[in-house]
């Protein structure tokens, strides 16, 4: 009876055991919601990201081209605008429920990687699972915090202004050079509202966009961040703010209403739904623009942002488009770091990507492509290779706390363009609160 015990207790440990191993692992004891993957198993990886129809469209149909590659895994989309993204992501970070792969925006890579919700990629690089030798070194060097790699570059873009050429040739207005300055593009802008009359606007107000911003930060010399803090002074605060003001007082700019009414997603900003002529985008969003305007008969161009007269240096700057990242706790982090590598090196997905998410990073792919890219692609390679000849080096990632201190930056523009506040009043408002929502993430 003794034997008879001691090889049923035996079996139940090896079954025990055997059960153990074949469960699929969870880094940190926990899982991101991921189906376990043992030897043969099927494993699902969740994949999230922001952008417009055109991006999901053509990011469901690399996702098929990855899964036909990888008949072992499949990936199940969560895909939305803009608005609201980051504020869903913390959620599920915080819920340790984030998606296995997250697209992931260069203003916020320092805070999640600091928060530990990103996945280390530097193994997966080391064991070929993600290959980066055809990378541009600073866009390897702009996906890193304190030297480890958690976010690879997705596409190269540039900050620019959008404009109908159409509309200009209609008015026999000329279309803005490389050097054109901010007065120029004040002047241009009233000018179009007053040839074209009442509900139709020179630009769409952007003096709520934080990383617009920056750029006139950039040409008065100096950084929007300096060591975790707000360095912009009131000047460029002033400077910026009023400015704005000035254009919606005559016409250059959209008034408050139609202002707020405007989200981020292409399909609602002013220049697509034919009420302005300019818009404030980045290179990689031309293509969906062009497919979001009401009237298809017009043709969307991309120019330089305006400089600023004496300016100190070229504010303009080359930058990540969006990055891919890996959720720290994912179940399966191999796989992950193979879904990376496929989005970023794989030349059959670079066809279907295309340029909508910017430039290619691989420098080979990148060449391939533009081979053989359609006239309004074309123009962007040249953008980009515009700015990439006159510009400055991007600024370090900025610091944690931004997203909250960014919707700080937005309420502020609101309160001035609906007159709820001075320009000098909301401006001391503004500093304030952005000494104290940095302070605390220090």
């Amino acid at each position: 009876m003794f034997k008879k015990s001691l090889i049923a207790g035996l079996s139940l440990v090896m079954a025990v055991t055997f059960s153990a191993c074949s469960s699929g692992g969870k880094q940190n004891g926990q899982a991101s919601g991921a189906d376990s993957g043992g030897n043969g198993d099927k494993i699902v990886l969740r994949m999230s990201w922001w952008g417009s129809q055109t991006r999901h469209d053509l990011t469901m149909k690399a996702l098929k081209l990855f899964e036909q590659k990888h008949p072992n895994i499949t990936v199940k989309p969560e895909y939305s605008g803009w608005d609201g993204y980051f504020d869903k992501l913390s959620t599920q970070v915080a819920g340790a429920n984030a998606p296995d792969v997250i697209q992931m925006d260069y203003a916020y890579l320092t805070d999640y990687a600091k928060r530990g919700a990103l996945l280390d990629l530097d193994k997966y690089v080391q064991s070929k699972d993600l290959d980066i030798a055809d990378h541009d070194k600073s866009m390897i060097k702009a996906g890193s915090v304190d030297g480890k790699l958690y976010a690879v570059t997705l596409g190269v873009n540039a900050p620019g202004v959008l404009y109908n050429s159409t509309v200009f040739q209609n008015l026999g207005i000329e279309e803005p050079k490389e050097d054109w300055t901010w007065k120029d593009f004040g002047d241009i802008a009233a000018k179009i509202a007053k040839a074209k009359g009442q509900g139709f606007y020179g630009s769409a107000d952007i003096s709520g966009t934080t990383n617009m911003f920056e750029i006139l930060v950039r040409q008065n010399g100096h950084s929007l961040f300096n060591n975790g803090q707000f360095a912009a002074t009131k000047d460029d605060l002033k400077q910026w703010f009023t400015m704005w003001d000035n254009l919606r007082k005559n016409g250059g700019a959209t008034p408050a209403e139609v202002t707020a009414a405007a989200t981020n997603a292409q399909e609602t900003r002013p220049i697509s739904v034919g009420t302005a002529a300019m818009d404030f985008a980045w290179s990689n969003q031309v293509i969906a623009f062009q497919k979001a305007l009401k009237n298809q008969n017009d043709k969307i161009k991309v120019q330089v942002i305006p400089h600023s007269e004496g300016e100190k240096k070229i504010g303009e700057y080359l930058k990540p488009s969006m990055f891919v990242s890996g959720y720290a706790k994912t179940a399966h982090p191999k796989e992950v770091a193979e879904l990376i590598n496929f989005l970023v090196n794989d030349p059959d997905c670079a066809k279907i990507l295309g340029t909508e998410r910017g430039i290619p990073v691989n420098s080979k792919i990148r060449e391939q492509l533009k081979q053989s890219a359609p006239e309004q692609e074309k123009m962007i390679y040249d953008f980009i290779e515009t700015v990439s000849k006159h510009s400055s080096d991007i600024d370090p990632p900025y610091p944690q706390g931004f997203s909250e201190l960014d919707k700080s930056f937005h309420t502020t523009s609101e309160q001035i363009s609906f007159g709820q506040s001075s320009i000098d009043d909301a401006i001391t408002q503004f500093m304030n609160n952005a000494k104290s929502i940095l302070g605390k993430s220090q």
